[in-house]
């Protein structure tokens, strides 16, 4: 089968516009940014240096989600991705014994919140700074350059590890107990970026804290185990795929209304009249007559009558005229004599016997026909 040259053209435009669509998914939209301080970003703002540097020391960094044993390993949120239902099960796990370490001043498992300065200024790290309490933790740390992140409100009961000079409630790192737990809380995570984990003693915090003991397990929770969030599978199709879809959607209803179009309103058409086989046996018959060909005329005409009085009496077709005669004189009540010479008698010789004949089969006709209908 061969397209014509229109409908190669519309075809040809068809894949014009799906490799366009093609070509924009793949390279025409440019690449999303990478999540902030993910443990396989490389960019400035990633933190995989910090990941490299947990697994040198011998800790077991886990990004699946799972939560170390109580007293086993430490819990780490740098990008609080995390869903209600997932940072309900943090909290139980740290009431239970667990160390959770909290670097999201935005976060819900920090507890704290931003100190505040001058009005509508939340108040920030400007330089190094060194800490100030016994925390294990903290131990061999000299100084830490938080780079510029906030400063967290130390709450009643916490206890603040660096502090800020002038600002007695105000710490960059703030712990406390909940149950048998701890929360560290960070004013932010550059500290550990990429960028920032050589400076001062950014590292040795990162060592100190996150792996206390060697062989440790970091549970770095990035976001919700599956199946734990409410987002549905059409809200995480990316945008391209979705563009792309409706490219192709676009495509196959301009196709469809291509193959579809008429032009002009449908032609009406005048259908053929039936023609009943009664009618074409009479004109025949009258073809014949016609031409004095009245013994093949009378012969038609019975043979037309036997096929009807035989299909309305319930006889096989090809039964013998004079049985076909026997049954219809009985049937309608006529004379034998004159249905047998009407159906089987010999043929015409002239005109008048033709017409006379056509009017015997006529009323026996009437007589079997119409008389059966009114028995019915």
């Amino acid at each position: 089968m061969t397209l014509s040259r229109h409908g190669r053209a519309v075809a040809l435009g068809l894949l014009a516009v799906f490799a366009v669509a093609v070509f924009w998914v793949l390279v025409g939209s440019p690449k999303s940014a990478p999540t902030p301080y993910s443990p396989s970003s490389t960019a400035p703002n990633g933190a995989k240096a910090l990941a490299l540097l947990l697994s040198q020391l011998g800790d077991k960094v886990n990004t699946s989600g799972l939560l170390p044993a109580p007293g086993k390993g430490v819990a780490l949120v740098l990008y609080d991705q995390l869903d209600g239902s997932t940072r309900a099960e943090v909290t139980r796990w740290v009431k239970r014994g667990g160390t959770l370490v909290v670097a999201d001043p935005t976060s819900p498992l920090e507890g704290t919140v931003v100190a505040q300065g001058l009005p509508n200024k939340a108040l920030t790290a400007t330089g190094s700074l060194a800490p100030a309490c016994r925390a294990p933790w903290v131990r061999d740390v000299s100084v830490v350059d938080p780079e510029g992140d906030a400063l967290l409100e130390v709450p009643s009961g916490a206890y603040s590890c660096f502090p800020v000079f002038g600002h007695a409630n105000a710490s960059f790192a703030v712990a406390e107990n909940e149950g048998a737990g701890v929360v560290v809380a960070l004013g932010g995570a550059d500290l550990w970026s990429n960028r920032y984990l050589a400076d001062t003693d950014n590292a040795l915090l990162a060592a100190d804290l996150l792996g206390p003991a060697k062989g440790a397990t970091v549970g770095w929770l990035l976001t919700s185990r599956l199946g734990s969030g409410t987002a549905t599978i059409w809200s995480i199709v990316p945008s391209r795929v979705k563009a792309l879809l409706a490219t192709l959607a676009i495509a196959v209803l301009a196709a469809c209304l291509w193959r579809a179009r008429r032009l002009g309103r449908p032609v009406l058409e005048v259908p053929v009249v039936p023609l009943p086989g009664s009618e074409l046996v009479v004109a025949t018959g009258r073809l014949l007559e016609k031409n004095g060909r009245f013994e093949e005329a009378a012969a038609l005409m019975r043979a037309e009558a036997c096929g009807q009085i035989a299909s309305r009496l319930g006889q096989a077709p090809g039964t013998w005229p004079a049985t076909v005669a026997q049954v219809a004189a009985h049937y309608g009540g006529l004379p034998t004599e004159e249905v047998v010479a009407a159906l089987c008698g010999p043929p015409p010789r002239n005109e008048t016997d033709l017409l006379e004949l056509a009017r015997s089969l006529q009323l026996i006709r009437e007589e079997v026909l119409d008389g059966a209908v009114s028995r019915s």
